[in-house]
C-alpha cells in the first residue's frame, strides 16, 4: 500500500506542477517536463517516508482470493498491453469502447507534448477555455517531452494504474471488492447460456461493465479510483474509527487537486464528507480542517474546469437516470441484477447491529454511499446523463466491504448462489470483452500522420485549423487545434458547437459568404484531405485566393489568415464570431 499511496502523490504533484509552470511559462517544454517529473519523485519519497509505520491490512488467503487477484492481473495486462499498438502500419486499440475516447486523450496528450498555452485553449473547440478534467493526459504529455514514446506512454500509465487500483480495492473491501470491480452487471450475460456465444453482453445497457466501459477508456479513473479508494479508507480510519489513517498532508493533497483528474470523484467525495458533518460520532472538526484547507485549490481547479461555474456540464434533473424508454423493473433488474436487493438487506442488517462499533462504522459508509447513488439516479451533473455513472460507481463500491462481511454470515451454499447470481453476468461480460477473437480497430494510418508532421511544425501550435469534425481526424491525432471536433465529444462535454458547425459548414462547402465565416471562426489555416474531399466536394473557392502551405498525399494545407472580404460581405461584419458557449 506504501508504495500505490507514494506513486499517487509523484502522479499528483508533477502533473500539479507542470500545470502551475506550463501556465507561468506559456506552455510545456522538455525542461519543465523533467523539473515537474523531478518535483513528483521528490514528493513521492516523502510520502513514502512519512508512512513509516506498517498498515494492517486484509491478508490474501485460500484459492478464492488468489483466483481473483490473478484475473484482475491478467484484466490488466490484457487491456492496457494492448490498449493501443502499432499493427501492419496502423494505429489499433483494443477496446471498441474506445472507439471516440482514445483519440480525445490522443488529441490532448500531443496538445500539451506540443507546448500550446496553459490554461489551454480546447483543442477540439477553438476560441473557447478547456472545460475537461485532464491531469492524466497532461502526466503523460510530461513522459512524451520526457522522451517516452506517447503510445508506450499510454500503456504504462494504465498498467501503473490498474496496480494502483488493485492494490486500494484489496484494501478498502478484500475479495468482495476486487470481484464487485471486475464482475458487476445485472443479469445480461446470463444470454450466454442461450446463444452460445461468449460476448459482452452489457455493452449496449447503460449500467456496463466498470472496468470494460470505463476503467480503460475514462482516463481520469486510472487516477481517481485509487486515489478515491485511498481517500475513503484513510477517512474511514481517521474521522470515522478515530484510527491511524494516511498522514493529513497525504490526504489534503489528493482531496484538493482531485478535481483537477476527476471532477465526479470529487463531487462524490465531497458530499460523503458533507454527510459526516451530521454523522453521530464522526470526527467533526478533521472534517472542516480538511474542508477549509481544500477550499481555495479546490474551488479554482472547479471554477477553470467549469468556465466560472457557468460551463454547459450544470446540474439537471432526470428522474429514473437512463430507464425513462423501459419498464423501470425491467431496467434495473436487466442492468443492477441482485445488486439493488442485496443492498437494502445490508443496510437493514447493519441499521438493525447499530449498536455493535463494527457495525456502525460500516453504516456511516453505506447509507450515506446509497442516499448519493439514490441521488444520482434523479440529479445529473452532466449534458449526456449517462455520465452519471462516474458518480454511481461509487455508491456501487462503498457498499462491497459491507456486503462482503454480511454474506460471510451466510450459509457457504446460500453465499456461493448469491455471488454467482451477482458475479457471473459481469464476469461473461468481462472476459466476453477480452477474449482472444478481439484483434483490434483501426484508429489511425502511420504513414498519413508521420508524413504530415512534418509540415506541421512550420506552423505555430496556437494555429486554428478548419477541416472535417471527426473524432480521429490527423490534425487532432498530432494535437493541433481545430474549429470543432467530433460531435460525440461537444456534446457530451455540455458544449453548444450547433451555430460553430453551420459556419463551418459554410466554409467548407465554399458558399457565398465562406470567407467571412473563416474570418468570425478565427481560421487561420485550411485542411483539405481525402475526408474534407469525399464530404463536402463540390465548390473550394479558396484555391484560387489562399496560397499553399504545404501539400502531400494526406492532402492540401491553405494559409487563410490574409484572406480578403468581399466588400458586401465585409459591410455586415459586426467583428463578432459565432458563439463558443
Amino acid at each position: 500500500m506504501k508504495t500505490a499511496i507514494s506513486g499517487l502523490v509523484a502522479f499528483c504533484v508533477a502533473t500539479v506542477a507542470a500545470a502551475l509552470a506550463g501556465t507561468l511559462a506559456g506552455g510545456l517544454t522538455p525542461l519543465l517536463a523533467w523539473t515537474s517529473l523531478a518535483w513528483g519523485a521528490t514528493a513521492g519519497s516523502l510520502a513514502w517516508g512519512s508512512m513509516h509505520k506498517p498498515f494492517p491490512g486484509t491478508p490474501v488467503r485460500g484459492w478464492v482470493a488468489w483466483s481473483l487477484i490473478a484475473v484482475f492481473t491478467l484484466f490488466a495486462l490484457r487491456a492496457f498491453c494492448w490498449l493501443v499498438f502499432i499493427k501492419d502500419g496502423e494505429i489499433a486499440f483494443l477496446s471498441p469502447n474506445n472507439l471516440g475516447d482514445l483519440s480525445l486523450h490522443l488529441t490532448f496528450i500531443r496538445n500539451f507534448a506540443n507546448g500550446a498555452p496553459l490554461w489551454p485553449e480546447n483543442p477540439i473547440f477553438s476560441a473557447a477555455p478547456l472545460h475537461y478534467p485532464f491531469g492524466v493526459d497532461l502526466f503523460n504529455s510530461l513522459l512524451t517531452l520526457a522522451g517516452l514514446d506517447e503510445l508506450r506512454g499510454l500503456v504504462w500509465v494504465g498498467l501503473l494504474g490498474a496496480f494502483a487500483t488493485g492494490v486500494m480495492l484489496w484494501r478498502w473491501g478484500g475479495a468482495f471488492a476486487m470481484a464487485g470491480f471486475l464482475f458487476n452487471g445485472g443479469v445480461a450475460g446470463f444470454a450466454l447460456f442461450f446463444t452460445g456465444k461468449l460476448a459482452d453482453y452489457q455493452a449496449e445497457l447503460d449500467w456496463k461493465s466498470i472496468p470494460l466501459a470505463l476503467f480503460v477508456t475514462q482516463r481520469g479513473l486510472l487516477y481517481a479510483l485509487p486515489a478515491g479508494l485511498a481517500l475513503l479508507w484513510s477517512w474511514r480510519e481517521r474521522l470515522l474509527a478515530g484510527r491511524r489513517g494516511l498522514p493529513v498532508w497525504i490526504e489534503w493533497l489528493l482531496y484538493a487537486t482531485l478535481p483537477l483528474f476527476h471532477l465526479h470523484t470529487f463531487i462524490f467525495l465531497s458530499l460523503m464528507l458533507g454527510m459526516w458533518m451530521l454523522w453521530p460520532g464522526a470526527n467533526l472538526r478533521e472534517i472542516v480542517r480538511l474542508g477549509l484547507a481544500s477550499l481555495i485549490p479546490a474551488t479554482v481547479l472547479i471554477w477553470q474546469l467549469t468556465g466560472g461555474f457557468h460551463s454547459g456540464t450544470a446540474m439537471h434533473l432526470t428522474p429514473g437516470w437512463m430507464s425513462e424508454i423501459e419498464a423501470p423493473l425491467y431496467f434495473w433488474l436487466n442492468n443492477f441484477g441482485l445488486f439493488p436487493v442485496v443492498a437494502a438487506v445490508t443496510l437493514g442488517w447493519l441499521w438493525y447491529r447499530r449498536q455493535c462499533r463494527e457495525a456502525a462504522l460500516e453504516l456511516a459508509i453505506v447509507l450515506p454511499a446509497l442516499l448519493i447513488f439514490r441521488m444520482a439516479c434523479f440529479v445529473m451533473f452532466a449534458v449526456w446523463a449517462w455520465d452519471n455513472t462516474k458518480i454511481l460507481i461509487w455508491g456501487y463500491l462503498c457498499v462491497l466491504p459491507a456486503t462482503g462481511a454480511v454474506l460471510m454470515k451466510a450459509p457457504p451454499l446460500i453465499r456461493t448462489a448469491i455471488c454467482l447470481l451477482l458475479f457471473g453476468s459481469g464476469a461473461i461480460s468481462l472476459v466476453g470483452g477480452l477474449d482472444a477473437s478481439h484483434t483490434g480497430f483501426t484508429l489511425a494510418r502511420c504513414e498519413e500522420l508521420d508524413s504530415l508532421e512534418r509540415p506541421l511544425k512550420k506552423i505555430p501550435v496556437s494555429a486554428t485549423f478548419a477541416a472535417m469534425p471527426t473524432y480521429n481526424h490527423p490534425l487532432l491525432l498530432l494535437g493541433r487545434k481545430v474549429v470543432a471536433g467530433y460531435e460525440g465529444h461537444l456534446f457530451s462535454h455540455g458544449i453548444d458547437y450547433k451555430p460553430r458547425f453551420d459556419a463551418l459548414e459554410t466554409l467548407l462547402r465554399g458558399k457565398p459568404g465562406w470567407q467571412l465565416r473563416a474570418r468570425q471562426l478565427g481560421v487561420d489555416y485550411l485542411y483539405w484531405g481525402p475526408r474534407e474531399r469525399e464530404k463536402y466536394g463540390g465548390a473550394t473557392p479558396w484555391k484560387t485566393v489562399a496560397p499553399v502551405v504545404a501539400e502531400g498525399t494526406w492532402g492540401t494545407i491553405y494559409d487563410l489568415r490574409k484572406l480578403a472580404i468581399p466588400q458586401n460581405d465585409a459591410a455586415t461584419d459586426s467583428g463578432n464570431r459565432p458563439s463558443v458557449q
